[in-house]
């Protein structure tokens, strides 16, 4: 059993290489069962937690709309419109502003079902997304892209679905969960 006493506890999105509080290389130490990244001049665990995230799923009718934009994790893929929450904000009110500043579209929290919570890992972060579905019909606002170079494209749900419109697998999975259908990609 570890002694908490001993130590603080720093949360972290991605493992540092030097401590934030006073910028010494940061070492390594058994915590709970498994190493963890650790000042020894701080006496600092850095426990690494995953970053909030959120998605909406805005379904018109027959279509969903996705994003085209130019920035390089989408390269070659379409989106749906989402992003990181705010260290201030809950999902439901990070996925309302995210929608806003993509799309220009808003909406009402009541508006939203919660369609999934996803988690997703890389080398370097990792991430909890929550996703939410949204009918177009509830929204209010005129479609306009988030800046230059970006583009709101409706397509059709069968053609995400079947793998036709580039999209992610994991947005294809909330995606057809949020139209109540099966992947069979």
């Amino acid at each position: 059993m570890e002694d908490y006493d001993e130590f603080r506890i720093y949360s972290v999105a991605v493992d540092p290489e030097y401590c934030p509080q006073c910028g010494s290389e940061v070492g390594s130490r058994e915590f709970d069962g498994g190493p963890m990244d650790w000042c020894g001049d701080c006496e600092m665990v850095f426990a690494r937690t995953p970053v909030s995230a959120v998605h909406v799923v805005v379904r018109d009718d027959d279509h969903v709309l996705l994003l085209d934009e130019p920035i390089p994790q989408h390269d070659g893929v379409l989106s749906l419109p989402g992003g990181h929450a705010h260290h201030d904000e809950g999902p439901r009110e990070a996925v309302l502003r995210e929608l806003q500043e993509e799309t220009a579209l808003a909406a009402t929290s009541d508006a939203l079902s919660l369609v999934t919570v996803y988690h997703a890992e890389t080398d370097a972060v990792a991430f909890h997304f929550a996703t939410y579905a949204l009918d177009y019909a509830d929204a209010t606002g005129t479609l306009a892209p988030e800046a230059d170079g970006f583009e709101i494209r409706r397509e059709l749900v069968d053609d995400v679905i079947d793998g036709v419109v580039p999209i992610r697998d994991s947005d294809r999975e909330r995606v057809a969960a949020a139209f109540d259908r099966e992947n069979p990609v």
